[in-house]
């Protein structure tokens, strides 16, 4: 492997490789320049050797990280013509899916294969899945675990997801599961639990093929079993493009990088990215360890050494962190060592405060960010806030704070459930009030809360009396809304005469709706109430960018979700039931399909997330903060007894029992990769937040906590 110290500058030995039609790998820490290359080489083939767009293939794991090549590959300088085609594995096994249906459904069990096939997003497939999940809840039959039905549903979802990427029967992914539970009195239980949610997934499974409705892991599975299995489909395949580029391949799945190794003796060129110590994405299937394979593939390897992003002091501080984790290890390229030849003997750019109370962590961090904002001239743009866990306190907190400093601040929680988001929450509520024939009548606590947010200056004490008076719960008054000039003249001054008129439009444009005869499909009412409304000045939605993006992903999903219900349902709901049928999957904690455009932040503002969603937009920060680094959060998985992300993967081996040391040494190496990959992506300094006692009133020694003390001891 040859490494390089510079970018790709004209006449380079590294220019030299990428401008050519060769097979090349190339690799480095984040910030070495990776992207900038694979963009100089997609441009050299539209400009110098005048390739079409579309014979050119970019390949990223998710299709919020393909945003490099779609804003930069446009302007005055990008020769005419269809643009260069940017999609995931899974894009592009659909595609195929889709494209090859007549050829492929016939050799894939399908019941109908003359039937047009439905696709399912990760919303409807819960939908499909659903009933019979709630089947088995009311038999007793995962009693065994403290698991709510939608979270059941995602998991067994998520399985047959995993066995598809790796190519496992669902059988064997059951059988590696089982060896996947610890010994001890619930053993019996648990192997029960999963013996059930490989049932589940069969009947799924069946209903599926018998109504031709086509999941993630059906059309993965019709992909790599039919399509790349069939001479013609194939051949067609790998003649549509000409050049690849596969970025962030640490990040894709197992049988994306055998897709790619498949593909590589066809094309004229490829080029093949990898990131050292990433593969932040396992639990969803990524294989970074696979990905390393990928170069003994390609005729030429380099490595990419000089930093662009990270100054030297932040250098030294990711290799101590790989040291204190791994222990002594060969030299790397990023080992940057001081003038005396002692890793990290110059100052390490790190600030922190010990605080014996959560609010007091959080107040150090609002004031330091205020700090750098004006004093330093920091721009908000340039701060991440980051947790292992986001909670809505610690979010409303944070923004609140922020807001009275006049500091601007977004936030991303991409795996929370639909409804957690509380501007989906008061939609789903103005939903139910809207339509009475559902009789789904929301909770007065959620009545409060929507009456808060939608309402523009409606503080929590008068939502709830507002709520209290004007909100039937029972008998004939069940689900409506009084009127405000009926309340008692001491309730009116108390919420005030504006709020009550504000309250009023409210009421009326749900009652003005209620008297049409026609009801809209939900995702248009949706549409409706947030543009006729609740988007004007005097209510919540107003002004506020993430209160609109929550409200476009809900009209998307329920959208999609109407479509897939009207293609599937062999007597077609009406409109009004297929509205219900949504809420109430969102209201059993249905997770939300992947959405772009929740990926794409304001770049101006102070971004608050979870460290591993902030890793996965992929851009650099001048300053980091870390907050809460006692909880054992940032080094433990999350507690999912119906799946596990290591078994299920080619990488461990089939018969194995996963044991006490592997999940140690797994939580080490992920916490190894989340520090360095978080320290890799600031430009400047972190601050590091820490209280005795945590979010939840626990005194909090996590092993963060422990590994940072010595980092900080062995700088001294």
């Amino acid at each position: 492997m040859t490494p390089f110290n510079s970018a790709p500058s004209e006449n380079s030995p590294l220019a030299a490789a990428i401008c050519a039609r060769n097979c090349l790998h190339i690799s480095g820490a984040f910030g070495t320049g990776k992207t900038s290359a694979a963009l100089a080489r997609i441009r050299w083939l539209l400009g110098q050797e005048r390739m079409r767009g579309d014979d050119i293939l970019v390949l990223v794991p998710q299709r919020s990280l393909g945003r490099p090549y779609t804003e930069q590959l446009r302007g005055p300088e990008i020769p005419p013509g269809p643009p260069v085609r940017v999609t995931t594995y899974a894009g592009l096994a659909r595609a195929a899916a889709e494209l090859y249906w007549p050829l492929v459904a016939p050799q894939a069990g399908f019941a109908d294969p003359r039937r047009e096939p439905t696709f399912l997003n990760l919303e409807t497939s819960q939908y499909q899945m659903q009933r019979f999940v709630t089947a088995a809840f009311e038999r007793g039959e995962f009693d065994a675990i403290r698991l709510e039905p939608g979270r059941v549903v995602s998991q067994v979802l998520d399985n047959l997801n995993k066995a598809a990427l790796h190519g496992f029967s669902i059988e064997e992914a059951y059988q590696r599961l089982e060896l996947s539970v610890p010994a001890g009195e619930q053993m019996a239980a648990r192997i029960n639990v999963l013996r059930t949610a490989a049932r589940i997934s069969r009947e799924y499974r069946a209903h599926c093929l018998a109504q031709s409705l086509v999941d993630f892991s059906l059309w993965i599975g019709l992909f790599n079993e039919q399509v790349l299995n069939n001479e013609w489909s194939r051949t067609h395949l790998f003649r549509s493009h000409r050049h690849l580029v596969m970025d962030n391949a640490e990040e894709d799945t197992f049988a994306s990088h055998q897709l790619v190794r498949r593909w590589l003796p066809h094309l004229e060129s490829s080029l093949i990215l990898s990131d050292d110590d990433a593969g932040y994405r396992i639990f969803l299937g990524a294989a970074p360890e696979d990905a390393a394979t990928l170069a003994d593939a390609c005729d030429l390897r380099l490595r990419l050494v000089d930093q662009h992003v990270t100054p030297p002091s932040l250098v030294r501080m990711a290799a101590l962190v790989d040291r204190a984790i791994r222990g002594q290890r060969p030299p790397q390229a990023d080992d940057v060592p001081a003038e005396d030849g002692k890793l990290g003997s110059t100052k390490l750019p790190l600030h922190y405060q010990i605080h014996r109370f959560y609010p007091q962590m959080i107040d150090w961090a609002v004031d330091e960010i205020e700090r750098l904002v004006t004093n330093e001239g920091v721009a908000p743009g340039g701060i991440a806030v980051l947790a292992p866990f986001v909670s809505d306190a610690l979010r409303f907190s944070l923004q609140s704070r922020l807001e009275e400093r006049g500091i601007p601040s977004t936030t991303h929680r991409p795996s929370r459930a639909l409804n957690a988001e509380p501007a989906a929450r008061a939609l789903l509520t103005l939903a139910a009030l809207a339509h009475p024939t559902w009789q789904h009548y929301p909770q007065p606590s959620d009545v409060t809360l929507t009456f808060g947010i939608a309402i523009a200056g409606l503080d929590p004490v008068r939502a709830h009396l507002l709520a209290q008076v004007a909100y039937g719960t029972r008998g004939n008054r069940a689900g409506e809304l009084a009127t405000f000039a009926g309340q008692k003249g001491a309730v009116q001054g108390r919420i005030t005469y504006a709020l009550g008129e504000r309250y009023e439009r409210l009421r009326g444009w749900l009652y003005d709706y209620r008297a049409e005869t026609d009801f809209t499909p939900l995702d248009q009412f949706f549409a409706r109430l947030f543009g006729e409304l609740l988007s004007q000045p005097g209510f919540g939605f107003h002004e506020d960018v993430d209160a609109a993006r929550v409200a476009n992903q809900l009209v998307v999903s329920a959208r999609n979700f109407r479509w897939a219900v009207e293609e599937t349902e062999s007597n077609p709901l009406q409109r009004v039931a297929i509205g219900k049928a949504y809420v109430e999957l969102v209201a059993n904690g249905a997770l939300g399909a992947l959405y772009v455009p929740g990926w794409e932040e304001r770049e101006d503002v102070v971004f608050i997330a979870p460290a591993y969603t902030y890793l996965m937009r992929n851009r650099p920060v001048d300053v980091q903060f870390w907050l809460d680094i006692g909880a054992t959060g940032w080094w433990e998985r999350l507690y999912q007894p119906l799946t596990h992300p290591y078994v299920l993967s080619q990488q461990w081996p089939a018969n194995a029992i996963w044991s006490d040391l592997d999940e140690f040494q797994k939580r080490q190496e992920m916490l190894r990769r989340l520090l360095m990959g978080l320290v890799r992506r600031t430009r400047r300094e972190i601050y590091l937040g820490l209280s005795d006692y945590g979010e939840n009133g626990m005194e909090q020694r996590g092993p963060l906590l422990g590994l940072l003390n010595r980092i900080l001891a062995s700088n001294e």
